[in-house]
């Protein structure tokens, strides 16, 4: 009798437990509730956060080459500084007709309001810095910028990167190292044979071996040189200072994207012609 109990116990408990495992699964879903829509590509909550484009380095290459915004969307762009082949209407970039070495704040106004975007650009190549180099101070070397950052090195320097491929610089006095690009600034004033003045504008061709697989490059160079600080112009003072907040470096732009909240003071600086950045005011003073 009694194990005919405790059969009969055992079955009891094990149809207990095999309920409660089918009551912890998962509901069904009502029928009557609807789903929410699903999120368009490009207007969820998340995508202010990403940037205009996909990529914020970009290389010239053998070819044209142009991007387009990740999203296309109706408004206009803008870019500072001056030098980026920037479509208004569409936000595309020509990558070869843009200068290059140069980073880039493109901005992004929707039409009819809304969120304003940015994002920087950086379009490989060197530049120079802007600067007055101060010859008995032992400043007598102007060292080429790769990508806007003066941390990185330059790639094939001394080894497969070529600089003043056309020897333009040459001709017009100004000695610019093959291998690496620097500027012999003592040397370049000396082949003027006067002390007040400056060089010829002259296009200084290049190619790097990075990944724009030595895609030909190049910027405008142009030297003035004065015998001290005192003789140089007004007009070359105030595009130094203009410079100094135009040109962005590797310390601009802490974040890569800002809201609209964050950015009135570039708006009100997009509205106003683009700063000039090319050729870099480069200044040499013998004292």
């Amino acid at each position: 009798m009694v194990r005919r109990l405790n059969s009969f116990t055992l079955a009891c408990i094990l149809c207990l437990f095999l309920s409660c495992s089918k009551d912890k699964k998962t509901p069904l879903p009502d029928p009557a509730v609807t789903p929410p829509p699903e999120t368009p590509p490009g207007q969820g909550p998340g995508d202010q956060n990403k940037g205009i484009y996909s990529d914020s380095l970009f290389f010239v290459q053998q070819t044209d080459i142009t991007i387009k915004p990740v999203n296309a969307k109706a408004g206009t762009y803008s870019s500072i500084p001056d030098g980026l082949k920037l479509e208004e209407a569409t936000g595309e970039i020509d990558i070869n007709k843009s200068e290059t070495g140069l980073k880039y704040k493109v901005t992004f106004t929707p039409s009819g309001g809304g969120e304003t975007q940015t994002s920087y650009v950086i379009i490989s190549g060197i530049n120079y810095q802007d600067k007055i180099y101060n010859l008995s101070k032992g400043d007598s070397v102007a060292v080429p910028i790769y990508n806007a950052n003066s941390k990185l090195a330059l790639p094939g320097a001394n080894k497969s990167s070529v600089f003043d491929k056309d020897g333009d610089c040459k001709k017009a006095g100004i000695v610019v190292n093959n291998n690496d690009g620097r500027i012999n600034l003592a040397q370049s004033v000396r082949n003027q044979s006067i002390d007040t003045g400056a060089t010829e504008e002259v296009k200084l061709r290049y190619s790097i071996n990075d990944n724009s697989n030595k895609a030909p490059n190049g910027l405008n160079v142009k030297i003035y040189f004065y015998r001290t600080a005192k003789e140089i112009p007004q007009y070359l003072t105030d595009l130094l200072e203009e410079r100094k907040t135009s040109i962005l470096t590797e310390a601009s732009a802490p974040s890569a994207i800002q809201s609209s909240s964050l950015i009135t003071a570039s708006l009100s600086t997009n509205a106003k012609k683009a700063t000039r950045a090319r050729p870099p005011c480069i200044i040499v003073v013998s004292r």
